[in-house]
């Protein structure tokens, strides 16, 4: 248990104690007040294993069976991207986990424009994919569509590979909202966009290669 030294002022003089109670309530009552979030161990602010990090079997079970699930919907995904028609002339790679997605492109000079660098389409491209699947990572049933995308280009980029972040953000009239980050391959942002998906009619299945 972690002790929090404090001072306190008496008729005697300045004296210390230990301070055992909740920090974030100041109450030093024997129970706990389920305010805090348990670290990776379970302990509290206070130090001391909190309650409310102790799970059942049934509980533990129940987790282990929605993690196995959604890391078998996120690898359907990832080889349904992969197997995608367009996507044998990017050769891009891509990395699916919960409301997040990570899309990497090797540049490849037939990507350029007249002025020798990627043209603003694989920006437009990386940034939309990677905000997409992260949104589809969270709805299991149907393919989302994209209802619109707005890209920034900050900055130009010839070689080496585009690394785009995607990240879901919440949901406002039916609509999935995410945003992505371009990065290139020494870390420097290059681009930056933000859209809404929705739901379509079209089923996760075999037939459009999610397996």
């Amino acid at each position: 248990m972690k002790k929090r030294r404090i001072k306190i002022r008496t008729a005697t003089g300045l004296k210390t104690y230990s301070y055992l109670g909740c920090p974030l309530t100041r109450n030093r009552s024997p129970w706990c007040f389920r305010l805090c979030i348990p670290d990776r161990d379970g302990q509290g602010e206070c130090g001391r294993i909190a309650p409310h990090s102790l799970k059942s079997r049934i509980q533990l079970g129940i987790e282990q069976h929605k993690a196995e699930k959604l890391k078998s919907h996120c690898e359907k995904l990832e080889r349904m991207y992969i197997n995608g028609p367009n996507n044998r002339y990017y050769r891009p790679g891509i990395r699916i986990t919960e409301g997040e997605a990570e899309i990497v492109i090797p540049i490849q000079e037939d990507f350029y424009h007249a002025a020798d660098a990627v043209h603003g389409s694989v920006y437009f491209k990386a940034l939309d994919d990677a905000a997409f699947f992260a949104v589809n990572s969270l709805i299991e049933d149907v393919f989302v569509l994209t209802v619109n995308f707005n890209v920034d280009f900050l900055r130009p980029v010839s070689k080496g590979d585009m690394i785009a972040h995607g990240r879901y953000v919440g949901e406002s009239d039916r609509r999935l909202m995410a945003e992505a980050v371009l990065m290139d391959s020494e870390g420097n942002e290059i681009g930056r966009g933000s859209g809404a998906f929705v739901r379509s009619r079209i089923a996760l299945s075999e037939k459009i290669g999610y397996e």
